[in-house]
């Protein structure tokens, strides 16, 4: 067989290599000498093996594939995610994951897991010449493999896709009878398009599962003349509260033409400033409270404690101004 593309490297079969003119000893040299890695047996790659999650499992499918033999296969979980270009994980990464027809008899290893479980043509999907479980199938094998958190990342992004929370819940309903189907349930509940980033969605559903999570996304705040403020990514509008989730690239991302990182952390202040003068209290969450949830939620209830419960919740003082209000510039504006 041929060479298998992965991203912008090849993956060649040992075989082939051999029988090309390249012998063992020779191939043992490469690895050993860092030249090529080996992905599997019988598989190798130009270079190191790939840091990235995505790529790294791309990688270990085009190594793999060409061994699988028998009965037909159909990738899922892990290997979906990464083939639709859903939000990776580091759960099942280590492994391809494929599912065959019920009857077969399922295998695992440290580099495949084969699954027998019943797929219906409406939930595959061809990506890359190899057969798939489509975005919503994916996103509910995820959640019953990997719990509410990876369920909820993949979820939000499938939902963001297009895949409707109806069609998640006919999924769940097709096999209520597989393990974790409870958990793909609540997940298809709590899931929502919102989330802009996996960070997003993980730091909510940390949050969920410690009981306190936002009860808006999205908040779009203006000032008393219906100036556009800013957009926050949570919201606890009952006690006039907002939160950010701030990714390890957001002051790069956020950085324009000419601006140093100071000048982009100034620039931030300042809008966090002006969310405040809304009458509004910030709550800021990062990668380290996807790491201790428990201390993110107690400060979330501490503040919560600290503001209030309000008469009613925070709401725009005055809705947002049409643009052609005042097509010289505001009259406060000098």
């Amino acid at each position: 067989m041929e060479d298998e593309n992965s991203g912008d490297r090849v993956v060649h079969r040992t075989g082939d290599l051999n029988a090309g003119g390249m012998g063992y000893d020779e191939l043992r040299k490469a690895v050993r000498d860092g030249t090529m890695s080996k992905i599997r047996h019988g598989a190798v790659v130009d270079g190191p093996l790939q840091a990235d999650l995505r790529a790294r499992q791309l990688e270990l499918i085009a190594g793999t594939a060409p061994a699988l033999t028998g009965q037909p296969w159909i990738l899922s979980h892990t290997s979906a995610v990464a083939l639709l270009g859903l939000p990776m994980t580091r759960d099942g990464a280590g492994s391809v994951w494929i599912n065959r027809a019920p009857g077969t008899s399922s295998y695992r290893s440290p580099l495949l897991i084969s699954r027998s479980v019943s797929i219906d043509d409406d939930e595959i999907v061809n990506v890359a010449g190899y057969q798939v479980t489509g975005p919503g199938r994916t996103a509910v094998d995820m959640s019953r493999q990997f719990g509410f958190v990876t369920g909820t990342m993949i979820t939000d992004a499938v939902l963001r896709g297009g895949v409707t929370r109806t069609q998640l819940q006919d999924l769940v309903n097709r096999a209520s009878h597989l393990r974790g189907n409870a958990t793909a349930r609540a997940v298809c509940d709590f899931a929502d398009p919102l989330s802009e980033s996996p960070g997003e969605s993980l730091m909510r559903a940390r949050l969920k599962e410690k009981e306190c999570s936002p009860t808006s996304l999205q908040v779009d705040i203006y000032d008393q003349y219906g100036r556009f403020v800013a957009r926050c990514d949570f919201g606890w509008l009952e006690w006039g509260v907002v939160g950010e989730y701030d990714g390890p690239q957001k002051y790069l991302r956020d950085r324009k033409p000419g601006e140093s990182l100071s000048d982009v952390i100034v620039r931030e202040k300042a809008r966090e400033a002006d969310i405040r003068d809304q009458s509004l209290e910030v709550i800021r969450f990062c990668r380290a409270d996807l790491r201790n949830p428990k201390a993110a939620a107690a400060r979330v209830r501490r503040l919560l404690n600290q503001r209030g419960l309000l008469p009613t919740p925070w709401t725009n003082p005055v809705p947002k101004a049409p643009q052609d209000d005042y097509p010289w510039g505001p009259p406060w504006g000098f």
